[in-house]
């Protein structure tokens, strides 16, 4: 049995974390599998309860920072040189470059990237910019297979000059749509929601303050934020005069919880391919987007759901006010994003693509 290692930066739930939780699930019982990441989050139980060991980073951060990305550098090439791994396969910025480095250095035979949209495309300063850009076409040469879950991110890789040694492949996220069920929970007023840690890439501070113009202007509805992470104080406090928003706190059964929708809200200002538009597509909520990542090419432009341009609050109040006043034609685009895409982002296609990049 190979011996397969999963790297990825923090260890809260988010998209990344999800992508390697389903490949564990899948890929159990042909890989002995390892995963490395920071300490002390969800994302540890989660492995736990599938049985796949867990070792800490404790050196692991978001930001960059020399000398703890030093000693998580040091750290992951003793594990990787110890262990002899087959595979190892980076998720996320930070891990990726770090781990691709060691990976090099231990004479790993197969070294694969997932960018889950790439860090650089984030709101941040121009040099912070051009050091990441500059490390990942660097690392992309020791890439065995650099894995884009945005089509865009494949383009945006090429135009930049990277070039893995093997390939450069677009392999889409997916789900278990099996099981699906129109069994939506009846709201006694229009509940809007969101599923998603509390970043300055989500947005959250464009919905709340969307949201608090659609209440201003007498409509009624609820607004759920089900989540976690460092800006949540911050929101709270953009949200204190408006008893209509409810902070839900991380929730591991999210997917469940959007049943309790009328409609789903993506507010990020980037994304790759976000897991959650999918698990409200498999829940039939209708849905409102940011164009970001690969979220128009799921919607097919709008043909699906409601696009918006990333940031723009009047925007984003005109699609709420949109939503509650044609609850059928939204419903119908729900109806159609289902059948569109549970075939196109299945996670049987999803496992079957990563996996023949690791034989």
């Amino acid at each position: 049995m190979k011996r397969l290692a999963y790297v990825i930066t923090q260890s809260e739930m988010g998209g990344a974390q999800k992508s390697i939780l389903l490949l564990c699930e899948y890929l159990k019982n042909q890989y002995e599998i390892t995963v490395y990441s920071a300490p002390g989050g969800a994302f540890i139980d989660e492995l736990k309860n599938l049985g796949i060991k867990h070792i800490s980073v404790e050196s692991m951060v978001r930001e960059i920072n020399p000398k703890e990305d030093l000693r998580a550098y040091k750290f992951l090439f003793k594990e990787f040189k110890n262990n002899n791994y087959d595979i190892v396969h980076c998720h996320s910025s930070k891990a990726g470059i770090l781990a691709r480095e060691a990976a090099h250095k231990a004479k790993i035979k197969n070294i694969i990237y997932t960018a889950h949209g790439f860090v650089f495309n984030e709101p941040m300063s121009t040099l912070k910019k051009s050091i990441y850009k500059f490390l990942e076409k660097y690392e992309a040469k020791k890439t065995n297979h650099l894995i884009c879950v945005d089509s865009n991110d494949v383009t945006i890789a090429k135009n930049m000059g990277m070039r893995p040694k093997d390939d450069l492949v677009y392999i889409p996220n997916g789900i278990d749509f099996n099981g699906s069920d129109s069994n939506k929970i009846k709201n006694d007023i229009f509940t809007f929601g969101l599923v998603a840690n509390f970043y300055e890439t989500k947005g959250h501070r464009y919905l709340i303050e969307a949201f608090n113009e659609f209440i201003q202007e007498g409509y009624n509805g609820r607004l759920l934020l089900i989540g976690d992470g460092i800006l949540r104080a911050d929101m709270e406090e953009l949200s204190k005069d408006n008893n209509n928003i409810k902070f839900m706190g991380y929730r591991s059964n999210g997917m469940e919880l959007m049943k309790g929708f009328d409609c789903f809200i993506l507010s990020s200002i980037k994304e790759g391919f976000p897991f959650v538009i999918l698990e409200a597509i498999k829940n039939k909520v209708p849905i409102i987007a940011t164009k970001v990542g690969a979220v128009p090419n799921i919607l097919e432009n709008g043909k699906l759901g409601i696009l918006i341009d990333k940031g723009d609050v009047k925007a984003l109040k005109k699609a709420m006010i949109t939503a509650v006043k044609d609850v059928e034609a939204l419903n119908h685009k729900a109806e159609l994003a289902y059948i569109s895409c549970k075939e196109k982002y299945s996670i049987d296609t999803m496992i079957k693509e990563t996996k023949n990049l690791y034989s």
